[in-house]
């Protein structure tokens, strides 16, 4: 792909999108069960190898009758029909349903032969039940029936040989049920990207360690673990490289060759020690390095052998905002998502909300629905430190808050990111 961009570049958040989508693709398909099928994307067609329903069956506990037989029938006037028998669901009842009788059915038995519609035991008064007789001998409807009521038709949901899910299809429970019920015992899926995880930083120690005079915990390993698996993703790689080039570039080369997706959180800025730039170029090619966007000014697009690799700001804010923004999408569209963007709404500002300066600025905020006015309602965090995880473990959207100096007052109305709601879902 051909780039109209220097490295250098301070792109925009739609053209740092842009190029990251422009090389990512939708990853191989390959056979899963039917649970674990639950949330992913068809690779392929899936059709049935029998008629669903594959017979007339009752919807409901009641009694099949002959529609016809109830006309007259009301409250003053109940239409005084015999109970020829009973049928549970596995059974099949060998006799027809004449004139003035009416058969005891289960829900799912197969509807027999001369009823066709089924009453509800709710709406029938049963009588002349006795020990010879523990389901009555006689039922009594006191209203009309409309033929059909409370039957599955032969075929109402498919025919053997039809197409029932077509590829591109997000399955959800209900889905993994039809699968079952149509003889597909597996499911061609498209598959989870899986990514290595490098944090970058001689600062860095494991939470299972405590810190000493100028260390820190490693929280964006995890952060960012969570943040690809709450995206559908496999995190293959985690570790801690130091602060030294020829280690962070022998780790980024192992990773690229066996990942999807590399994600290098620290050291993607202009510092002395930040050598996520030199080291994704001297392997391939470095596409961007900087986004108009606050937090996370400093994020790095390279692709190495057909791998994208991408260096993510070292502020465990920053890290965990350029990954919602810019790298979530790109992992749904590998597992064959076309809803890419979460949903945005709309809502007031509680509070004044100044802009540091002229970059885009996402704020960690929590909204709310006032029922009253209709409306939406958001107040921003009031630590916005992108060093800092507390406000976006709080917040349920990030307002945003478009480039240029002037901020917002209370009352505006703004946009905002919801990190509550997935992609595709109509709000």
């Amino acid at each position: 792909m051909s780039n109209q961009y220097k490295a250098t570049d301070m792109l925009s958040v739609e053209e740092a999108l842009d190029q990251i989508l422009a090389f990512t693709r939708v990853l191989d398909a390959e056979p899963v069960g039917l649970v674990e099928a639950s949330g992913r994307v068809l690779a392929e067609d899936v059709t049935s190898d029998i008629d669903i329903a594959p017979f007339d069956n009752s919807g409901m506990d009641g009694f099949a009758v002959r529609a016809a037989n109830t006309a007259t029938a009301s409250p003053e006037t109940p239409v005084r029909l015999a109970i020829a028998g009973a049928i549970g669901a596995g059974e099949v009842f060998d006799g027809v349903i004449e004139d003035g009788s009416a058969l005891r059915i289960m829900t799912g038995a197969p509807l027999p032969t001369g009823a066709d519609t089924v009453v509800k035991i709710e709406d029938v008064s049963v009588g002349g039940e006795g020990p010879l007789a523990p389901g009555g001998t006689e039922v009594y409807i006191t209203k009309p029936l409309i033929q059909g009521k409370n039957v599955r038709l032969h075929g109402e949901e498919a025919r053997a040989g039809e197409v029932l899910l077509t590829a591109g299809t997000l399955l959800n429970p209900a889905g993994v049920g039809l699968l079952a019920a149509t003889g597909n015992t597996r499911a061609q899926v498209y598959r989870r990207p899986r990514v290595a995880l490098l944090a970058s930083g001689d600062e860095l120690v494991d939470p299972s360690q405590k810190p000493g005079p100028g260390q820190i915990r490693n929280s964006n390993s995890f952060a960012l673990a969570a943040a690809v698996r709450a995206a559908g993703g496999e995190v293959g790689t985690s570790g801690i490289v130091r602060d030294d080039a020829l280690e962070l570039r022998a780790a980024i080369a192992r990773a690229a060759a066996s990942h999807d997706l590399v994600l290098i959180s620290g050291g993607a800025a202009e510092g002395d020690y930040d050598y996520t730039y030199r080291c994704i170029k001297e392997l391939g090619e470095v596409f961007f390095t900087r986004v108009n966007m606050r937090p996370g000014k400093a994020q790095t697009l390279g692709i190495i052998d057909g791998t994208m690799v991408f260096g993510l700001a070292g502020n465990p804010t920053a890290a965990m905002v350029g990954f919602e923004v810019l790298l979530r999408p790109a992992l749904r569209r590998m597992q064959g998502h076309t809803a890419l963007k979460r949903p945005v709404t709309r809502a007031r500002l509680t509070v004044d909300v100044a802009k540091p300066d002229s970059r885009r600025f996402y704020v960690r905020a929590r909204m709310q629905h006032d029922r009253a006015k209709g409306e939406y309602s958001v107040t921003p965090e009031k630590n916005q430190s992108s060093a800092l995880l507390g406000a976006l473990q709080q917040a349920n959207c990030l307002i945003v808050l478009p480039e240029g100096l002037i901020g917002n007052t209370q009352g505006e109305v703004v946009a905002c990111l919801r990190l509550d709601v997935d992609e595709g879902v109509v709000i």
